[in-house]
C-alpha cells in the first residue's frame, strides 16, 4: 500500500467523504477568493513568512496557485497525482527557505476559515459530517507536504555537508566525464595542481609535467576503466632538472550518467623525503658505532707503529737507502691516524654551543692559515657577515670546505668565501662536482678524490646540523666551479 492509501485507511477517508467535499463546493467556491486574501495578510503580517514574498508579482502568482491548492483539496481527486503535487509543494518549500513551523500555520489558518465556514453554510448534521471530512483530507495533505518537507531538508543539508567535507579534504581528487573534461574537484586539488587546473579543462592538461609519461597515465586509465576495476599506482617519480617528486596515484571508475572516473592524486615527496633521512639516520647510526669500535681498534696499533718507525728513522744516516721507504711508511701511518680522528668526530659529533659570532674575521684566520702551503692559490674573503653559532664548529666546517676547494684547483686557481648575514659561501674555480656525485656528496665515504676519506663534508654537514644550520651544495655559485652554502641561523 503507497502511503496515500495507508493515510486514508487510518483516516477512515472513503467515497462518502469525497461527495461531502464535492457538495460543499458550491458553498466554498464563491468565498475561495476571500479565504486567500485572509491567508496572506496573515502571511505579510509576520516576519519570518513574509521573508520568502520578494515582489508583488510573487505574492498574484501564490494567491493563484492557492486557489488551485483550495479547490484541489475540496474536490479531488484525492489520487496519486494529487499526492505527488502536495510533495512538490513541501520541497518548494524547502527551495525558497520557509521555515517548517509556518506550513503547520498556514495549515491551521486555512482549516479555521473552512470550518467556519462549513458551520455558517450547512445544516448542522452536514456541517459536523464536511468538517470531519475537510480534516481527515487536511490531514492528510499537511502529512505529505512535512514530509517531503523534512525529506528535501534533509537532503539538502547532507549536500551542503557533502560540499563542505569535499571543499576542506586534505586530498587532491579530480572527478572527470567521459571527453576526459574535468567536471570538480577538492581544494586541494586546486592547492596541489595550480593554475593547470581549469573546470571545463582536460585532465590531461592538469597534471604535473612529467608524470603522464612516467607511469603511461592514459594507458593505465583504459585498462581501469576497461576491467571497471579500482587500479592503484603506490608510487611514480617524476624528475624535473635537479628534483623529484614523487606520487601516488588511483583510478576509479564510476557508474554515473556524467562522470565517468575520479582521479586521486597524492604528492608523496615530503614523506618519502622524511623516510630517507630516517633511514640514513640510522645508518648514520649504525655507522657511527661501527665507526667507533674501528677507530679505537685501530688508534692505539698505528701509535705503536709510528713511534717504532721514529725511533727506527732516527738512528739511520741521512743517506741510508731505506730511510725514503720508512718515510712514506711513516707517512701513510700519519694519514691512516686522520681517517682514525675523522672517524670518531662522525662517530662522536660534538654538542654546539651558540653565540653571536662575526664571521669575516673567521675567514680570514682561516685563509691566513692556509695561504703559506698553497702560495698559487688567491683567496679572497668579501663581504661581513653575523650568525648565532658555535665557532670551533664553523672554524671546522671552513677548513673542511677550503681544503677541498684548494684541493679541487689542484693548488693553483682561486677560491673565495662570500659573507653575509647567517651565511656562508665558499665557491672556486675547478672543474665543479660530477653530476653523477651531487645527490650523495655529503653521505659519509664519498669522494671525488683519489685518496680521499670522504668524511669531511659528512663531518661538516653533521656539524651544520648540529648548530640548527644546513650545509648545501649550490647550483651554481660567482665562479665556474663548486659553490657551497653553510647556512647558520641569525643573530
Amino acid at each position: 500500500m503507497d502511503a496515500l492509501g495507508e493515510m486514508k485507511d487510518w483516516l477512515g477517508y472513503g467515497p462518502e467523504d469525497t461527495e461531502r467535499l464535492r457538495a460543499f463546493w458550491d458553498f466554498a467556491q464563491p468565498e475561495i477568493d476571500g479565504i486567500v486574501e485572509h491567508f496572506y495578510r496573515e502571511v505579510q503580517r509576520h516576519e519570518g513568512s513574509a521573508q520568502v514574498l520578494t515582489s508583488p508579482h510573487q505574492i498574484q502568482r501564490l494567491k493563484s496557485t492557492l486557489q488551485v491548492w483550495l479547490s484541489e483539496v475540496i474536490q479531488g481527486p484525492h489520487d496519486e497525482a494529487y499526492a505527488h503535487r502536495r510533495q512538490a509543494i513541501g520541497r518548494r518549500h524547502v527551495e525558497v527557505g520557509l521555515p517548517e513551523l509556518y506550513t503547520f500555520t498556514a495549515m491551521y489558518l486555512v482549516e479555521d476559515d473552512l470550518l467556519a465556514l462549513a458551520r455558517s453554510s450547512l445544516s448542522p448534521e452536514d456541517a459536523i459530517a464536511t468538517c470531519r471530512s475537510l480534516r481527515k483530507v487536511l490531514t492528510m495533505d499537511l502529512a505529505l507536504m512535512t514530509g517531503t518537507y523534512v525529506l528535501s531538508r534533509e537532503r539538502k543539508q547532507l549536500d551542503v555537508l557533502q560540499g563542505l567535507l569535499v571543499e576542506h579534504l586534505r586530498v587532491c581528487v579530480i572527478l572527470v566525464d567521459s571527453d576526459d573534461i574535468v567536471l570538480s574537484a577538492t581544494r586541494a586539488a586546486t592547492r596541489l595542481l595550480g593554475d593547470r587546473l581549469t573546470f571545463g579543462g582536460r585532465w590531461q592538461d592538469a597534471m604535473p609535467i612529467g608524470l603522464i609519461d612516467a607511469c603511461d597515465l592514459e594507458i593505465q586509465l583504459k585498462r581501469s576503466l576497461k576491467r571497471r576495476q579500482r587500479l592503484t599506482l603506490p608510487r611514480v617519480d617524476v624528475t624535473s632538472s635537479s628534483t623529484t617528486r614523487c606520487f601516488r596515484i588511483e583510478m576509479t571508475p564510476l557508474s554515473h550518467p556524467t562522470a565517468t572516473f575520479l582521479l586521486h592524486l597524492e604528492d608523496l615527496t615530503d614523506a618519502v623525503a622524511l623516510e630517507a633521512r630516517m633511514q640514513r639516520a640510522e645508518a648514520l647510526a649504525q655507522l657511527g658505532t661501527l665507526s667507533t669500535a674501528v677507530a679505537h681498534e685501530l688508534r692505539n696499533p698505528l701509535a705503536g707503529i709510528s713511534g717504532v718507525l721514529q725511533v727506527i728513522t732516527s738512528g739511520m744516516d741521512e743517506d741510508e737507502p731505506h730511510r725514503t721507504i720508512l718515510t712514506k711508511v711513516e707517512a701513510e701511518v700519519r694519514r691512516l691516524d686522520a681517517l682514525v680522528s675523522d672517524l670518531l668526530s662522525f662517530a662522536r659529533p660534538k654538542k654546539a654551543t651558540l653565540v653571536p659570532i662575526s664571521m669575516r674575521p673567521l675567514a680570514l684566520e682561516i685563509t691566513s692559515m692556509l695561504q703559506p702551503d698553497w702560495p698559487r692559490i688567491q683567496f679572497e674573503v668579501r663581504g661581513e657577515g653575523k650568525a648565532l653559532a658555535d665557532e670551533d664548529q664553523v672554524r671546522q666546517i671552513l677548513h673542511n670546505l677550503l681544503r677541498n676547494a684548494v684541493d679541487a684547483v689542484e693548488g693553483s686557481g682561486c677560491v673565495q668565501i662570500d659573507l653575509e648575514d647567517a651565511r656562508i659561501f665558499v665557491s672556486d674555480d675547478g672543474p665543479g662536482v660530477p653530476p653523477e656525485v651531487r645527490r650523495s656528496i655529503f653521505e659519509p665515504f664519498v669522494t671525488t678524490k683519489s685518496r680521499g676519506t670522504g668524511l669531511g663534508l659528512a663531518i661538516s654537514a653533521q656539524a651544520a646540523d648540529a648548530m640548527d644550520g644546513a650545509l648545501a651544495l649550490a647550483d651554481q655559485g660567482p665562479l665556474d666551479g663548486a659553490c657551497f652554502v653553510l647556512m647558520l641561523r641569525p643573530v
